[in-house]
């Protein structure tokens, strides 16, 4: 079940808020002017094979895989974006609901439109 994160650093242009379980981690973007909800970024299977999908008013969607950046355990580098391809979003949007019973109503009608909007945003990325 996701749980809420209170120690989030923020932003000067922004707010942040941070929903983490062991499958997900969900970062909400807040504008700075009115608070609206302008964006999140959705990681998931975070234990074996994590990827993340963000989408945002702005920008549209963006898929990924995360590189974590270590290969050696005496290494300790920065976890990079690489674009990654085929998102389940049906399966994703599924499991985001069963866990998402302690976010704000508002949050998780939002995240989940957006997921289940997935497939149609290759005709247009602003959905």
């Amino acid at each position: 079940m996701l749980k809420e994160s209170l120690n989030v650093s923020q932003q000067k242009d922004g707010y942040r808020r941070l929903f983490s379980d062991e499958y997900f981690d969900l970062f909400i973007w807040y504008g700075e002017k009115d608070h609206d909800l302008i964006g999140f970024q959705l990681c998931y299977n975070k234990k074996y094979d994590e990827h993340s999908l963000t989408w945002s008013h702005s920008s549209g969607y963006l898929h990924s895989s995360i590189d974590t950046g270590e290969s050696s355990p005496m290494a300790n580098r920065s976890p990079i974006l690489v674009a990654d391809g085929y998102f389940d979003s049906h399966l994703i949007a599924d499991k985001f609901l069963d866990r998402s019973q302690n976010l704000d109503e508002d949050i998780t009608q939002l995240v989940y439109k957006k997921l289940m909007e997935y497939d149609r945003s290759k005709e247009n990325p602003f959905l």
